[in-house]
C-alpha cells in the first residue's frame, strides 16, 4: 500500500486530485477551490481502513482463498 495514492474528483470545479494518505484528521481538499472531497464518515472510514491493512497485508497465504 506504500506509495499508492487514490484520485478523486472535485463535487465542486470537476478537477481530480490524488490523495496519497487519508488521516483521520484530515479531511481531503480540492487543490483548485479548497473544496472538501470527502465527508468527515468517509474520510474516517478510509484512514482506518488504510491502518488495518498495513497491519496485516504482509500475512502470509495459507491456501484459503479461491484461485480462479
Amino acid at each position: 500500500m506504500e506509495g499508492d495514492s487514490f484520485i478523486i474528483e472535485c463535487p465542486t470545479c470537476a478537477v481530480k486530485n490524488r490523495v496519497k494518505v487519508y488521516k483521520a484528521d484530515k479531511l481531503p481538499v480540492c487543490a483548485k477551490c479548497r473544496t472538501a472531497l470527502v465527508d468527515e464518515d468517509k474520510n474516517e472510514a478510509h484512514a482506518r481502513y488504510s491502518e488495518n491493512f498495513k497491519k496485516f497485508h504482509d500475512l502470509p497465504d495459507i491456501g484459503l482463498r479461491n484461485e480462479e
